[in-house]
């Protein structure tokens, strides 16, 4: 580039605005926070260590200080980078701005906590002061304000934020038109630390940076420990993720992702089945019904004692732990698909369920759940020998569970997911979009595409979604409509195929749907992928 050209670098650009904007920052907080007691600065602490806490495993020696990374914001990338299948996840860098519009992107940085989107119903894991107490941290004062009730907020793009100057770099998100700004779990954040990190650590975290640590496990999948920190005073969520950027003890923070079960609400009337004619279950029975292949369904709670299972569910594991465990139809519904052996059929009945709660649901809402109870089931089912992971729900790029899937896909889990429920133009729904998933979409009976399924080329295959009969809790039965019905009838197949060759990679698992699927006429790629699975046919390929 010429030495008299009028553009300046990024680097410098961000150096100049963090300045100002910092000054500026700092003035309007001194004319319109409250009078708080002082809490000391991060580089400070307070003297003195709260009570030390059970950290779920033996007795572990602390490690070094882990990497300085860069911690992933939300609003990045929403398509993955490259063609779908390529292996090559899309990059929180991928797009980053030129130095002409990064003052347009910071004034567009989002702001939490933003518009309540459900109300004052409370989340997944109940209200606080249900939950575990705080690992560490300053109590509360009178004068500060008190700890919201858990509610799903909604991140608000159009109030601006002052960064603060920071000696580590911030990935900018690039601005998206029209893209859909993901939920995250008010008032929390995730970060990783090293896999040596203990209780001690956590406490120290909390003291120096005034934050609640109330959860601590090992998960295998990332080779980290993860912990939920609360936020327990007024800083937003972005406030504290740029704090903990600049501690060398964690590797990774973001926000606790909000993800929705993709499935609608259920019919009162029933129907025939037609997806296991339209799949051709008959002649795949003759060949293999799933038999000693496990599927791991992550979802809310089954209704275990249904008889349509029979026995098929041998484990469950309640990964949200602090709310009361009652069944829940999507969860009930889902396992059924993917194996119910008596009243249904199911598409592989004779394999293993695996019933992972992570998902739950209050009155008039979607099933919902999170980051940290997601990424507990899916470390659960790896661990407990699962082939196949059902995933009937969509949300955000969440770069902790990408990673996680990423690992199980390498140890050669098959991970199936819904496409989403949010219609032709919504973003790419994660985690179907992950280049390591089999992401299904839905079609009814006469081969049409479900009106609300998501579209794009992240899409693998299509299957009956569409007015499926179903188990429902209490011992009923029901109809419901969506993506997540698509999926389980994939995840299905994929057990069918492991029964038959149990050396199946799971690349090998997705070419072979792929490759036998029913190409419908007029097929458009981004709505329906390769087109609709056929079981028989997916057993037929080498």
């Amino acid at each position: 580039m010429p030495h008299n050209t009028k553009f300046i670098s990024v680097a410098a650009l961000l150096a100049v605005i963090g300045c100002a904007v910092a000054a500026d920052h700092a003035n309007a907080q001194s004319r319109d926070v409250p009078n708080v007691p002082s809490q000391g600065t991060p580089s400070q602490g307070t003297p003195g260590k709260p009570p030390g806490i059970s950290d779920g495993g033996g007795q572990t020696v602390p490690g070094p200080r882990g990497p300085v990374v860069n911690i992933p914001l939300p609003g990045g990338p929403q398509t993955p980078d490259g063609p779908r299948g390529d292996g090559r996840p899309a990059s929180p860098s991928d797009g980053l701005p030129d130095a002409v519009t990064v003052l347009e992107i910071l004034r567009n940085l989002p702001h939490w906590p933003g518009a309540i989107s459900t109300g004052e119903t409370s989340g997944p894991d109940g209200p606080p002061d249900a939950g575990p107490k705080p690992l560490g941290g300053k109590p509360a004062t009178p004068n500060e304000t008190p700890r919201q009730p858990d509610r799903v907020v909604t991140l608000d793009p159009g109030q601006p934020f002052a960064p603060r100057p920071s000696p580590r770099s911030i990935t900018l998100p690039p601005v998206i038109t029209g893209a859909v700004v993901p939920e995250v779990r008010p008032r929390e954040v995730i970060v990783t630390l090293g896999a040596n990190a203990t209780a001690e650590t956590v406490n120290e975290l909390s003291q120096d940076l005034g934050l609640d640590g109330d959860t601590l496990y090992t998960s295998n999948l990332l080779g980290t420990r993860v912990v939920r920190f609360r936020i327990p005073d007024t800083r937003t969520i972005l406030q504290v993720l740029q704090e903990l950027s600049q501690d060398a003890r964690i590797q990774v923070a973001q926000p606790n992702y909000v993800f929705t079960a993709s499935g609608a609400a259920a019919k009162p009337l029933p129907v025939p089945q037609y997806a296991p004619q339209k799949l051709h279950l008959d002649e795949a029975h003759k060949v293999a019904q799933g038999t000693r292949v496990k599927i791991a369904v992550i979802d809310t709670a089954i209704d275990t004692a249904h008889p349509v299972f029979g026995g098929a569910i041998t484990a469950t594991f309640d990964a949200l732990g602090d709310t009361k465990s009652e069944p829940e139809l999507h969860g009930t519904s889902i396992a059924a698909i993917v194996s119910a052996r008596a009243e249904l059929d199911g598409v592989a009945p004779a394999a293993t369920l695996l019933g992972i709660r992570a998902f739950t649901s209050a009155p008039g809402n979607s099933a919902q759940s999170y980051t940290l109870a997601i990424l507990k089931g899916l470390d659960w089912a790896v661990m407990n020998g699962a082939r196949v992971v059902n995933m009937s729900f969509a949300g955000p790029n969440d770069p902790l569970l990408g990673q996680a899937i990423a690992s199980a896909f390498k140890q050669g889990v098959v991970i199936v997911a819904a496409a989403g429920n949010g219609g032709p133009d919504a973003q790419p729904a994660y985690p179907g979009a992950y280049p390591n998933v089999i992401a299904v979409t839905a079609i009814d009976s006469k081969d049409a595409l479900y009106k609300s399924a998501n579209r794009g080329t992240y899409i693998a295959v299509a299957a009956p979604g569409v007015d499926i009969i179903s188990a429902a809790p209490k011992g009923a039965y029901d109809i419901s409509s969506g993506t997540s019905m698509a999926a389980a009838h994939v995840s299905g197949i994929a057990a069918l195929m492991l029964e038959k060759n149990p050396k199946l990679t799971p690349k090998e698992i997705r070419d072979g749907l792929t490759k036998s699927a029913h190409q419908p006429p007029r097929l458009i790629a981004e709505d329906m992928g390769a087109g609709i699975v056929d079981a028989a046919e997916a057993l037929k390929v080498k």
